[in-house]
């Protein structure tokens, strides 16, 4: 059991030093916004990333065969992200101040003030249906996790039964990782300047731009 973690806590590693998409929108809402927005996006991704692990492990060889039958999924995504990268790269936005809603409910007098909370939780659901829809979007992770559960069985002769230990690990391992460059990100929040902000928009929608025309030029299947 213990080598079985240990190769999950490792894949995991690999895992979160893969550069994509969802990598440079996690360190500029980090940067712009605060921890929390990032951390319900992160939140969102992982399960995007645990309905597909379900996904590829039980239904891989179907879906390996869909995304070759209509390849225009990949336009769709890659769209989505050139979409995205436009609107990074457009918009001037300045660091927020306040990103938490941790507020006594009890204290609150005024309707107007517990109207501000549920609209700050329904913002929070709207960053975790972001995560989702960012990693959803990308067929690359759907292949990817496919490989991942055949490396497992195959490569590394983890028996099914075990099999959801080692990916406990390494989701773990990668969103605790995640985490740890939130949080070192968004200690540049309050040291960046507006315009300083425009430019990593900048930087990160180009960046987005480019994965879309990646994502497009690639055979998926």
């Amino acid at each position: 059991m213990a080598t079985i973690l240990l190769y999950g806590v490792l894949f995991g590693i690999l895992l979160s030093f893969l550069i994509g998409p969802v990598f440079f929108i996690l360190l500029e809402t980090s940067i712009k916004k605060g921890v929390k927005p990032a951390l319900f996006i992160d939140l969102g991704v992982l399960l995007s990333d645990i309905l597909y692990l379900i996904a590829a492990y039980f239904f891989a060889q179907k879906i390996l065969e869909s995304l070759h039958e209509n390849s225009y999924i990949k336009y769709v995504a890659a769209g989505v992200f050139i979409f995205m990268g436009i609107l990074s790269i457009l918009k001037k936005q300045t660091p927020q101040k306040i990103d938490s809603i941790d507020i006594d409910i009890e204290s609150l007098d005024t309707p107007s003030e517990m109207d501000t909370i549920i609209f700050k939780k329904r913002t929070y659901l709207t960053y975790i249906l972001k995560g989702i829809g960012l990693n959803a979007i990308n067929p690359g992770v759907l292949v990817y996790w496919i490989a991942a559960c055949t490396t497992a069985t195959d490569e590394l002769h983890i028996p099914e039964h075990l099999l959801v230990y080692y990916f406990i690990a390494t989701l773990a391992t990668m969103f605790g990782i995640d985490v740890l460059k939130i949080y070192f990100a968004s200690k540049l929040k309050n040291k960046l300047t507006p315009k300083m902000l425009h430019s990593i928009g900048v930087i990160v929608g180009c960046i987005l731009v480019v994965f879309g025309v990646i994502i497009a030029f690639r055979d998926i299947s």
